[in-house]
């Protein structure tokens, strides 16, 4: 079974033998997320799910392209985390808030755009939305995070 130990050796090693820095990223970024859980006080029932997680996960295996694999794997991981335990990366509500409020903004952009001037207005609508959207998701997504930071759920 492999322990969060195991894991950040394992990650490391992968970080010393690579030169590519979007694989560096990837490593780095798990390995960050690991020491993280490392410092926790999880407990016995904690530790032994994500010691599972990590043997599912299938570090060990070697493919043609590294940075996809692991990639996928620590997108998976840290699905895990936050189904399990409601633990969160860092700015992670931020984003969430910075990709629906885009997407909100959009369409109600549009929506006013259209309905100020059929060929001038979507344009205008447009950049207005989407920079309004974002604006009040980053906002929203700030807030969550801070409220995820007080109560110790950031990894």
């Amino acid at each position: 079974m492999m322990n969060i130990n195991n894991a950040s050796e394992l990650l490391n090693t992968l970080l010393s033998q690579t030169d590519r820095k979007s694989e560096k990223k990837v490593y780095n970024c798990f390995i960050r997320a690991l020491s993280s859980l490392e410092k926790r006080d999880l407990t016995e029932n904690q530790s032994r799910l994500i010691q599972e997680k990590l043997s599912s996960l299938n570090l060990k295996t070697t493919t043609e392209n590294q940075k996809k694999y692991y990639k996928q794997k620590l997108s998976e991981f840290k699905a895990f985390l936050k189904n399990e335990f409601s633990f969160t990366t860092e700015k992670y509500y931020t984003e969430l808030g910075m990709i629906y409020g885009m997407s909100l903004g959009t369409g109600i952009g549009l929506s006013i755009g259209t309905a100020i001037s059929p060929s001038l207005g979507i344009s205008i609508g447009l950049s207005i939305g989407i920079g309004v959207g974002m604006l009040l998701g980053m906002m929203y997504g700030a807030r969550k995070d801070a409220e995820a930071k007080r109560q110790g759920r950031v990894i």
